[in-house]
């Protein structure tokens, strides 16, 4: 049976409440974390009577504890600051999960005590209990109490008064917690207006996709920064541009996948197109486990930031910035990916745009050159040869013919032709043609023919 102390004097209950009290406003006003450690310490050991006593802070990352600090039987402090990791079934990881404390009647004999049975051995510790440092349903470590006798647990007063001081304990590290994620968040209105002005100043889409990644692995530091666009007919994602951490420039990076297919990952291709932002990190996935496993053995790595290239509607790819290592993205990360992802989707259509306006008039000057090469008689067969470049590239064709007719003998003669190097020249008399094509010849003759006889 566990064995209960005996109650307090109402004088020495007094000096416990002031004590506490006192102890209490330490722990609400305190910001250095060594303090409060220490004076949780001093408190548990004046007030509680244990001969061991031990402070351990969980670390959910890498599931271990990191001693912070404590009391032993010989004084000796080796064991204070070691790192326990947490395996399953141990009595520590119990108390991590449920949150709850869990009384030991002999530590020395508990199977599950890993290290401390060798240590409650060799400190002759029987009865201990361990509490969990807890707060809004977070624990952020455990407190280990032990006695020299077997059983013995604290009694409800003292359960009491342990539950406040490390409540307050685990309160004071929520704010020590918050303070430096908040001094941690990068404000996202200066960097995403510094790209957008850099965007304004750049032409064609390449460029630009080049300074979003830029600025994105500038602002994220992940292993890799990519940009991945959708080929709807074959249904896969190619990476378009990318580059990574420690690479100078822009290009091809071998570690990273080429392409993603959706044959197993339609799940991801439906968060995107959705216009959901997939985070994939340590212990978290916006996916379900199979899809995720399968998604990050594509692009060959352990943590994925995901946004949608969207517009009107159409998934045109996705912004990814992708680790090597294990990784939890913050809600400011998130944002600034999407934002810039937001960006790539005004820019794509506005490409196209500029594309087909370059080209417009790229057609107008060829135009106006074929236009001189029939007006200009002194150097009408340098501009034939440049017109005939010029078209052959344009059209991607292979030959360009200049033909006169001959109203004499109703045929068309080849006049100048241009050719690939390793082609020979049409050598065949033209009327050799059937009558569709000879129609269709004389009907592209007419027009012509009317703006050479007005410029002679």
């Amino acid at each position: 049976m566990v064995q209960q102390k005996e109650p307090n004097s109402p004088n020495t209950y007094n000096k416990q409440v002031v004590t506490l009290g006192r102890v209490l406003q330490i722990l609400r006003e305190e910001e250095n974390s060594d303090v409060l450690i220490d004076t949780v310490i001093n408190y548990l050991h004046t007030e509680l009577e244990y001969s061991l006593i031990w402070i351990g802070l969980y670390d959910r990352l890498e599931h271990r504890i990191f001693g912070q600090g404590g009391i032993t039987p010989t004084g000796e402090a080796s064991i204070l600051k070691q790192r326990f990791t947490l395996n399953p079934g141990d009595v520590l990881e119990q108390v991590v999960i449920q949150q709850r404390p869990v009384a030991v009647p002999d530590l020395r004999a508990e199977l599950r005590a890993g290290e401390w049975r060798k240590a409650a051995q060799k400190f002759d510790i029987q009865g201990t209990v361990i509490f969990p440092i807890r707060y809004r349903d977070r624990c952020y470590g455990v407190a280990l109490l032990g006695t020299p006798h077997w059983g013995v647990s604290p009694k409800s007063d003292e359960k009491a008064r342990l539950s406040m001081i490390l409540g307050e304990y685990a309160a004071a590290l929520y704010k020590i917690e918050t303070e430096w994620q908040r001094q941690q968040v990068k404000p996202l209105d200066e960097p995403l207006l510094l790209l957008l002005a850099r965007l304004r100043s750049l032409a064609g889409l390449g460029n630009r996709l080049e300074a979003v990644v830029e600025e994105t692995q500038q602002f994220v530091l992940p292993t890799r920064t990519s940009v991945y666009w959708y080929e709807r007919e074959r249904r896969y994602f190619w990476r378009r541009i990318g580059n990574r951490q420690r690479a100078g420039g822009f290009g091809e990076v071998n570690q990273a996948s080429s392409g993603i297919t959706l044959q197993e990952v339609g799940g991801f291709y439906q968060a995107l197109a959705s216009d959901q932002v997939v985070a994939i990190g340590e212990a978290h996935s916006s996916l379900k486990g199979d899809t995720t496993s399968r998604l990050m053995q594509q692009i060959r790595a352990r943590s994925l930031l995901a946004a949608p290239i969207l517009f009107q509607g159409e998934l045109l790819g996705f912004l990814a910035v992708e680790g090597q290592d294990a990784r939890i993205w913050t809600e400011g990360e998130k944002n600034f990916v999407r934002g810039a992802a937001q960006m790539i989707a005004l820019m794509a259509p506005l490409d196209e745009m500029e594309t087909t306006i370059e080209q417009i008039r790229l057609d107008q000057e060829l135009t106006a050159e074929i236009a001189r090469s029939i007006y200009d008689e002194d150097d009408w067969k340098s501009t034939l040869k440049q017109t005939a470049d010029r078209m052959c590239k344009r059209l991607k064709a292979e030959r360009f013919l200049v033909l006169l007719y001959d109203k004499d003998l109703n045929t068309f003669e080849i006049c100048y032709q241009s050719h690939p190097n390793n082609r020979r020249p049409l050598m065949l008399p033209l009327d050799a043609l059937n009558e569709s094509d000879r129609l269709l010849l004389q009907k592209a003759w007419k027009p012509l023919r009317s703006r050479i006889w007005m410029a002679t």
